[in-house]
């Protein structure tokens, strides 16, 4: 029975991969467990929020992270890396003229990027987004906790690294970037190995090149997210006159739960983060019931920048 159980949990750890293809792709996954309700765990809340008002957040938040520079810098970055690729292809076609005039070429862009940009480490030239929505109730996230940490102890890694990959609700994003000072040093050391014939020597060296390119990835929680664009709202709210309780005591607790779902993913440190985050929402729900009580309005503007500098450091 032990078996067939963590067989089944194993399987459905598999669903949880998260997307790494190119471009935008979304993926929703979900996860259920016949485990009983933790004790202390904050009931799940009754979501004010669609899945599509969310994704407008997400959209920004995504626009806010792609460090792309201008369309011109980008298109330049891609030139060079371009021009290193045929100048590969051309000593492969031993079409020595054309890769000479392939590695002249990624030369002269990079050189036109560095002086446009002196101060510029690395330029950007492609990014990817992946996202993996995790469909799940805080128990559920612990009940596989538990499970990865039971097959941990049998001797059983694999299958625990197989339910842990799941453990995750977040927004990736690659960014692929030239060391452009480096790269363009590269190339005109390849371009005296191939005026020296040495062309073998020349498509190593430029396949090395191509390899310097550095890859940034940032995940982003989308629980805090979530969180973020909920106390906007109850922000927004509670600007009004006599605005409606109701709603903004909803709203606190969809905005409580999310960072207890944070939380319970592991983003972040539970003792230290998180302890602050919801004890400012408590205090919050106190002041809250009052509308003529202008407390609320103060304490939320400290928790959303404090929300914020948290989503940035961990990110």
């Amino acid at each position: 029975m032990k078996t067939l159980k963590f067989g089944l949990l194993t399987l459905l750890a598999i669903l949880f991969l998260s997307c790494n293809q190119d471009k935008t792709e979304n993926k929703s996954v979900a996860l259920n467990t016949d485990k009983e309700s933790i004790e202390g765990v904050v009931p799940e809340a009754k979501h004010y929020f669609t899945k599509a008002q969310f994704q407008e957040a997400f959209d920004a938040e995504i626009q806010h992270n792609i460090r792309l520079g201008s369309d011109e810098l980008m298109k330049d970055a891609t030139d060079v890396v371009n021009a290193t690729k045929k100048a590969i292809t051309s000593i492969a076609d031993s079409s020595y003229v054309e890769a000479k005039n392939s590695i002249e070429l990624g030369i002269g862009k990079a050189e036109a990027i560095t002086a446009l940009n002196p101060e510029l480490a690395l330029a950007p030239v492609d990014f990817e987004i992946g996202t993996n929505d995790l469909i799940a109730d805080i128990s559920s996230i612990k009940a596989v906790k538990d499970l990865a940490e039971e097959a941990l102890d049998d001797g059983r890694i694999q299958e625990a690294a197989q339910l842990l990959d799941g453990l995750k609700s977040e927004i990736e994003i690659k960014t692929y970037s030239l060391p452009i000072a480096t790269y363009r040093i590269a190339l005109k050391q390849a371009l005296v190995l191939a005026k020296e014939k040495k062309y073998k020597e020349a498509s190593t060296f430029l396949n090395a090149t191509l390899n310097t390119i550095v890859v940034e990835k940032k995940r982003i929680p989308l629980p805090l997210i979530r969180a973020e664009h909920i106390l906007k709202k109850l922000d927004e709210t509670v600007q009004e006159k006599d605005f409606d309780q109701k709603l903004a005591k909803q709203l606190l607790e969809n905005a409580s739960y999310e960072l207890k779902f944070a939380e319970a993913l592991g983003y972040g440190k539970k003792d230290k983060e998180f302890k602050e985050l919801n004890n400012a929402v408590k205090e919050i729900s106190k002041v809250v019931k009052n509308t003529s009580n202008t407390d609320e309005k103060g304490l939320l503007q400290k928790l959303r920048a404090k929300l914020s500098e948290f989503k940035e450091r961990i990110s």
